[in-house]
């Protein structure tokens, strides 16, 4: 585990955004965090108004964010789209400000001008489309009126009569038919198919009719198409004018399409970069608040670092603000730190230890705040998703991954012992390994599978199960004999038939298990500085623990010679009364971390302490038999099965196809099932009798702050200020640009439409 510092940087608040970027460049810096809780009393005000400032940036952030989305969905942008851009360093975009707030209104100001451009663009859209799509089914009506020769001078001798035009849905005919066939409303009409699921019609009615016409159309939702004489020439109707509006719409609706997805597509970096912003200025907001403020003109922020990297950053940030940043570095210790006292002398702040007015300090211990950092090679790596389902590791604990990566396949193993079964977990956790690249959780669990496997394979040897079978494509499996400590030379063949052996073994996995948990735990004190407990409390359990078991296996459970001499009973109670008795002796020898107990609590913790592992142990150990339990589980569902495909009679291939269906169906049954159940069983035994003794995971993932830099890259000058003069210069080079565009367009405009 990486020893880790502790860095306080105290800087001018002109540059605390300057200071924040450059530790995100740093990509190691994992910021404390700091709680407005912690303030005094007398800051209360303070300590409001600093909450309130937080939900005011993480409200305009939203706002902004939302709005950002909303534009990428009107230009059918992704997060997929931005991943298949590869762009070079140089040619980022580059956001040059004073500070966040600037920022803030620089990124409002490019995000409004593309939605207003695209909201524009989108009702162009919008109206051509519904033009095009009028001027259409004009088209089609015209044609269908067409075929009855309809034109200016047949529309002249409809003197007391009136032609209306319609299109409704295809389903409407039969009601249309009702409406239009009534003795009360004389009409004529006829009606074509149009598409799939409308049509078009006419009727010729009186004109007195017209109201009654109306109210019939409208219960049938039909939609009336206008007669335009534009479209109707003396004796014909003008088709081809029609056909003209139509392409000219079509190229218009095309033309604003096109100017769309220029503009998604020119500028899609612009997009990227911003998406990639607004998500990095959530975690800046977050890390701006992390500031207190220790004066009218000076702001202070807390940061962990590894350790190795100490020098480096302090040469870095001195560089680059020299005076302007005070620095102030402290390495975080394993052990538990003893109290500092501050007093004053000749004008100097010296420091020394005092228990008696530890509670006047300000002291804290540090581990508690501190990150835990952990690196891994790629074999053991997935085994942290096991680990950080429990908890992260503190500061001052060790890291049981490691030792998962044996612990965890093993007991698996011995429970799913298959050789055929673990070749199917090794290929499948092969595949996940490999093919899955998005999910990293899943990915993990894959790998797992996978030397799971390779130990199912390793017991289904010593076991002699493939598939049920004790033979592999003809090649008997043998029994292989293994040694065991307090058992000999063993074999485990046949577990139906071995139940005792395998029980016994199991006894002595889980004492080998639980022991290494209290090993650890013995590390975990000396790591901390506290070798009196560790010997005195850890190894006082593993004692009584091992004594137990070597009773248990020695002499059985004969009480009679357990009380008997050499008095063997006394082994594992020896341990325990030490156990009570070590902890008022630890007070006794002045044992600092003691000095506060009395002798009587202490007394009374190590009875507790005592009664518990008295307790404890022993349904600890028990509570391996579901290795045994759970391996002839398994065992007995293939033998089921096979049984189950033995039945069937008959020759032939058919009746061979149905056995090796059934088989393959089965095996997959008790791959899943039992897989599951075996996975979870290993994982328990993992989190409650062996993590339980040692790991506590209450630590703080090591988070280093770290803003993107795919597509951007914000650089914060506070002493970007400009003068009234450059102001002015800047104006008018904008305003005359400004005039050179909109000439331009003049130019362009004319050209095109008005000649």
């Amino acid at each position: 585990m990486t020893k880790m510092s502790l860095v306080k940087a105290f800087i001018d608040k002109s540059y605390k955004d300057s200071l924040l970027m450059e530790l995100a460049n740093e990509k190691i810096i994992h910021i404390k965090q700091n709680r407005p809780e912690n303030l005094s009393k007398k800051k209360e005000q303070e300590k409001e108004n600093q909450i309130k400032e937080i939900h005011k940036h993480e409200q305009e952030i939203d706002i902004f964010q939302n709005n950002l989305l909303e534009l990428f969905k009107k230009l059918n942008l992704g997060s997929l789209d931005f991943q298949k851009l590869n762009i070079e360093k140089e040619k980022r975009e580059i956001f040059i400000v004073r500070d966040f707030y600037e920022l803030i209104h620089h990124l409002n100001e490019e995000l409004n001008f593309y939605m207003n451009r695209v909201n524009e663009l989108e009702r162009y859209i919008m109206k051509a489309t519904i033009e095009l799509d009028n001027i259409n089914l004009i088209n089609m009506a015209y044609k269908f009126l067409s075929n009855f020769n309809l034109n200016r001078a047949t529309l002249k001798y409809l003197n007391n009569l009136d032609l209306k035009v319609y299109s409704t849905f295809s389903k409407n005919i039969s009601s249309l038919k009702e409406l239009l066939q009534s003795q009360e409303l004389p009409s004529v009409y006829q009606y074509e198919k149009i598409s799939k699921d409308r049509i078009v019609f006419f009727i010729i009615f009186p004109k007195i009719l017209k109201n009654d016409i109306k109210e019939r159309m409208n219960i049938v939702h039909a939609e009336e198409i206008p007669i335009l004489k534009k479209y109707i020439n003396q004796d014909i109707i003008n088709l081809e004018r029609i056909k003209k509006e139509t392409n000219y719409l079509s190229k218009t609706l095309g033309k604003y399409q096109n100017e769309l997805e220029r503009l998604r597509n020119e500028n899609i970096l612009k997009f990227a970069a911003l998406n990639e912003v607004i998500e990095n200025l959530k975690e800046y907001n977050w890390a701006e608040n992390q500031f207190i403020e220790v004066s009218p003109k000076k702001l202070m922020i807390e940061f962990f670092i590894p350790s190795a990297y100490l020098k480096k950053i302090k040469f870095d940030l001195d560089n680059k603000y020299q005076s302007k940043i005070i620095l102030d570095a402290q390495i975080i210790k394993k052990e538990e730190p003893k109290p500092i006292i501050l007093k004053e002398q000749k004008n100097k702040i010296v420091s020394f230890q005092s228990e008696k007015e530890d509670s006047k300090t300000n002291h804290k211990d540090l581990r508690k705040d501190t990150p835990t950092m952990v690196k891994h090679n790629k074999i053991i790596k997935p085994f942290e998703t096991l680990t950080r389902m429990y908890g992260v590791p503190s500061y001052s604990e060790i890291d049981p991954t490691p030792l998962l990566f044996i612990t965890f396949p093993l007991l698996f193993g011995i429970m799913f012992g298959d050789l055929g079964h673990g070749l199917v977990l090794i290929i499948a956790g092969l595949i996940g390994g490999i093919f899955i690249k998005k999910h990293n959780s899943i990915r993990n669990i894959s790998w797992i599978i996978f030397y799971c496997g390779i130990w199912a394979c390793l017991f289904g040897l010593l076991y002699g199960e493939f598939f049920g079978y004790e033979q592999i494509l003809g090649f008997h499996l043998e029994p292989i004999p293994i040694y065991i400590p307090f058992m000999g030379w063993i074999q485990l063949y046949h577990p139906l038939t071995n139940v005792l052996t395998i029980f016994k073994l199991t006894i002595l996995i889980g004492v080998f298990h639980i022991n290494l948990g209290w090993i650890i735990q013995f590390f975990n004190l000396l790591i901390q500085k506290k070798k009196y407990k560790a010997f005195t409390e850890t190894i006082m359990k593993i004692l009584f623990l091992d004594f137990g078991i070597f009773l248990v296996f020695a002499y059985g459970l004969d009480l009679d010679i357990w009380l008997s001499e050499p008095y063997p009973i006394l082994l594992p109670i020896i341990p325990a009364l030490l156990l009570i008795l070590f902890k008022p002796v630890g007070k006794l020898i002045r044992i600092s971390y003691m000095q506060k107990e009395s002798y009587g609590s202490l007394i009374g913790e190590g009875s507790i302490d005592t009664f518990e592992t008295l307790l404890s142990v022993p349904s600890n150990v028990l509570s391996y038999i579901r290795l045994l339990a759970l391996a002839l589980a398994h065992i007995s569902l293939m033998i089921a099965i096979k049984a189950m495909s033995e039945i069937i009679g008959g020759e032939g291939i058919l009746v061979q196809i149905l056995i090796t269906v059934g088989l393959i169906f089965g095996n997959i049954i008790v791959i899943l099932l039992e897989g599951v159940i075996v996975f979870l069983n290993t994982l328990r035994l993992h989190f409650y009798e062996f993590f339980f003794k040692f790991f506590q995971g209450t630590g703080i993932d090591y988070n280093p702050f770290i803003l993107e830099e795919n597509f951007s890259n914000i650089i914060f000058n506070p002493e970007m200020i400009k003068d009234v003069i450059s102001e002015e210069i800047e104006k008018e080079i904008e305003t005359q640009k400004a005039k050179e565009i909109i000439n331009e367009a003049k130019i362009y405009i004319s050209k095109k439409y008005l000649k």
